[in-house]
């Protein structure tokens, strides 16, 4: 699986803070543990289990922000549409000794990077839900030993529902999202293709093409007790219909994920902003 890692915790894990009348912190930040459960790749029927440590920043500037959407920067803004940088990341593929992938190198962890335009059609104060439409579009880098390879784009748009319990200090929020996926073909060809040296009777050559990717739904649970957060989040993703859907490395054409973590946060900026991250000087001064 393309695993989102621990940008996965983000926005499946990450929580809301409260903006109350004093504003919140700059940044904050904490540690804590972290649980997944996914497949080696989108298609695989093999996976495992992690158990790490999780970092916890959130830095609320009026250019870049780390929070619950991930790692962005606000290259423009209004009202209803945002154009923010996205991050995202992948774990290594391992040697496979036994399984589809028997004989062939392992495969680097990636790291994706690109604009994301982000449409908000809905939201509602008074009853606390929202609406988005987000258009993510990034780069696919493999970093190994020898630097870093341009491995293709990919393009994840997806929509999203948010709704909150109405309360204003630590609310529980929930959130649902829904969408496809594209890719070119250096992208596909990454996890899917086998070249003819690697190509068997069992396993024969074969070369991805570009366009539909499969779908995903992504479920998440999150809440905040004062200077400790938790979440849950769930994902599911078909590949039925996939351009590589017949590739001799597709094992799986359904597929799910699941993860939890929970944080201590131990430090915060003396310094507040606003809920649009404006600094609240005049109020509380300089660091």
């Amino acid at each position: 699986m393309r695993l989102r890692f621990l940008a996965a915790f983000m926005p499946g894990l990450g929580l809301p803070v409260s903006v109350d009348a004093k504003g919140v912190p700059l940044w904050e930040f904490g540690m804590g543990v972290a649980g997944l459960s996914v497949p080696y790749y989108r298609g695989s029927d093999q996976g495992k289990s992690y158990f790490i440590p999780l970092p916890y920043l959130i830095y609320r500037g009026e250019r870049f922000k780390v929070d619950d959407a991930g790692m962005r920067g606000n290259i423009f803004r209004s009202n209803r549409m945002k154009l923010d940088i996205s991050l995202a990341a992948g774990v290594p593929v391992p040697k496979d000794t036994n399984g589809i992938r028997a004989g062939m190198p392992s495969l680097a962890p990636t790291i994706e990077l690109g604009p994301s335009l982000e449409l908000r059609l809905w939201d509602d104060e008074s009853t606390h839900h929202s609406f988005w439409l987000r258009f993510p579009l990034r780069a696919a880098l493999s970093v190994g030993r020898s630097g870093m390879e341009h491995q293709g784009w990919a393009f994840a748009p997806y929509m999203e529902y948010v709704f909150t319990d109405g309360v204003q200090s630590n609310p529980w929020r929930a959130s649902a999202s829904l969408g496809p996926l594209y890719a070119d073909k250096n992208y596909h060809a990454y996890f899917y293709d086998v070249p003819s040296a690697y190509a068997t009777n069992a396993r024969p050559e074969y070369h991805a093409g570009a366009g539909y990717s499969g779908s995903r739904i992504t479920v998440a649970l999150r809440k905040r007790f004062g200077d400790v957060w938790a979440g849950v989040f769930a994902r599911y993703d078909v590949l039925s219909g996939a351009v590589f859907e017949n590739s001799p490395l597709v094992s799986s054409k359904g597929y799910h994920a699941v993860g939890f973590g929970v944080v201590w946060i131990f430090a915060k900026s003396s310094r507040m902003v606003d809920k649009d991250s404006r600094i609240l000087e005049a109020e509380y001064g300089r660091e």
